[in-house]
């Protein structure tokens, strides 16, 4: 069975839609103000049916934690990637390597996966992320510090990335030099 589940995020409401047995995350939908323009997103996934799961509850409250500062550490072992290359995999590691707070440029994934000139494969996975802010596919920009494209539109991505430097300032310095 396929379900969803509808929360609110200070930028608007967002959607996991997850598979109940064999617990998997099929899917997250980004925040949208119109809850009702986010239902019809939904229902034309054909995931129809509400519901409830203690590990969507749990993929949820991290969103929410995002949204206060809080860096995520994507649950890998509840998403549902068997669709997924092993390139395009190795495309969402690179990507959710990222810092909270840090950009890198299409060609940097590209060059983190060993395929320097796949830049373009990087924008084209990235475009079709299944689980936007658990992989932060916003964090990616061009080369020129151009925002390129994201699926919730160049608004709503600057707003994550504002979002996370303004955080970010706030975070402590985790780094050796810091010991």
């Amino acid at each position: 069975m396929t379900c969803y589940l509808i929360f609110t995020t200070p930028l608007g409401h967002m959607a996991v839609i997850y598979r109940v047995t064999l617990f998997a995350v099929i899917k997250i939908l980004l925040p949208n103000r119109d809850k009702e323009s986010l239902v019809k997103a939904v229902e034309a996934l054909g995931r129809q049916e509400s519901g409830f799961h203690d590990k969507t509850f749990m993929v949820k409250e991290s969103i929410i934690d995002y949204f206060k500062g809080k860096p995520i550490q994507p649950p890998w072992e509840w998403l549902e990637m068997g669709s997924l290359t092993k390139l395009q995999q190795s495309v969402f590691a690179s990507t959710a390597d990222i810092p909270y707070g840090e950009l890198k440029s299409y060609k940097e994934i590209a060059e983190a996966i060993d395929r320097p000139r796949a830049y373009r494969f990087v924008g084209t996975t990235l475009a079709n992320n299944p689980f936007p802010i658990l992989i932060p596919c916003h964090r990616v920009i061009q080369s020129d510090g151009s925002f390129g494209r994201f699926g919730g539109g160049s608004e709503l991505k600057r707003k994550l990335i504002e979002l996370e430097a303004e955080y970010r300032s706030h975070l402590p310095d985790l780094s050796l030099n810091s010991l």
